[in-house]
């Protein structure tokens, strides 16, 4: 960008034609006051940059930051402005600045982050550098969808101080007019998301949505889902019963569909496997108390601790009658075996 501005901001000799109202220079700081600034316009040619304008720079740190030798862009107002040489606005300056790189934005379609300053009737205001740019409502992904009038406007206001992932849109500069889209950023950085996710990633996520077949996690800009037999390794009869909206998850991706843009993920696959566990302090011949979970036409499945389910089968039952046993009735088993699954 140094390169191109370098080219709109002509530096040099400049002879009194050239010197004209709105040109745009690149000027060289030779004296800082305590309300002004002098700069160094080239040929011997002074500009005198006023306090109002470096009040409207309203960016204390960069002001503090600045030098003497430092060069400036600059915008003439005043190609004569007396003894002191020609007015010259540095706040202009960093504008046309800004207006150049919210063109290159234009074009390579990068995502970037603004404040969200106000808002009005059709969206908010957001601060790009020395600018001021517009998010139509149409195109804000940071607001519920169903709100009245009055709750639109409450929910916008909330917003304010927030920044935003956008991407710039359409810039006039000309009619002041710099346009910029958050369901635009949403949509490059889930395409992007499905690009970089693999098989075996593990990434943290933002639960958005419990069903009653499992859990929708935000991974950055696209929901991956945790059906509900990957939430634990113990059996969940619902997904709240685990997690809630907003929680924070660490999640494991199983499988990447980029064409129909689905993500399977799992939590438990993080959570230490209960069968390690358990199966240590088995052995064989060993007497448990398990808890029966199922009866099947082939025997009785008991939980032995931790969700690790072991079958008895019929030939195993006294009298080979597995409807002898209750569901969550508590029974002793023997360990013919363990250690494999």
């Amino acid at each position: 960008m140094r390169q191109r501005l370098r080219k709109l901001l002509k530096s040099g000799e400049y002879d009194r034609e050239r010197l004209r109202r709105g040109k745009v220079l690149e000027a060289t700081i030779a004296a800082i006051g305590d309300h002004d600034m002098v700069v160094d316009l080239g040929a011997k040619r002074d500009g005198i940059i006023l306090p109002r304008d470096l009040e409207l720079v309203n960016d204390e740190e960069y002001l503090a930051s600045l030098k003497v030798g430092d060069t400036i862009p600059v915008v003439v107002l005043k190609p004569w402005g007396g003894r002191e040489g020609a007015i010259v606005s540095l706040n202009k300056g960093l504008q046309e600045q800004d207006w150049l790189r919210v063109q290159e934005l234009v074009d390579s379609g990068e995502v970037v982050e603004a404040e969200v300053v106000d808002v009005n009737r059709g969206g908010v205001l957001v601060e790009f550098g020395h600018l001021q740019g517009f998010v139509p409502n149409s195109h804000l992904t940071s607001l519920p969808n169903g709100l009245n009038r009055k709750q639109l406007r409450q929910a916008k206001s909330e917003l304010v101080g927030r920044r935003l992932s956008l991407v710039v849109i359409e810039v006039n500069q000309r009619r002041r007019r710099l346009i910029l889209s958050e369901l635009m950023a949403q949509h490059q950085r889930r395409e992007q998301l499905l690009e970089e996710l693999t098989e075996g990633d593990v990434r943290t996520g933002v639960v958005r949505n419990l069903v009653d077949f499992g859990v929708f996690v935000d991974l950055g800009g696209i929901d991956g889902l945790i059906h509900i037999s990957e939430l634990d390794w113990a059996h969940v009869e619902h997904p709240s019963d685990v997690l809630d909206v907003d929680d924070e998850v660490e999640v494991y991706v199983l499988d990447v569909d980029r064409e129909e843009e689905r993500i399977g993920l799992s939590r438990k696959r993080l959570l230490p496997d209960p069968w390690e566990q358990v199966v240590e302090t088995l052995h064989e011949g060993d007497i448990v108390e398990g808890v029966v979970t199922s009866i099947a036409p082939f025997g009785v499945f008991v939980d032995v601790g931790q969700g690790v389910e072991g079958l008895v089968h019929d030939s195993e039952i006294p009298g080979g009658d597995a409807a002898q046993f209750n569901v969550d009735a508590g029974v002793p088993v023997c360990c013919a075996c363990a250690g494999y699954r």
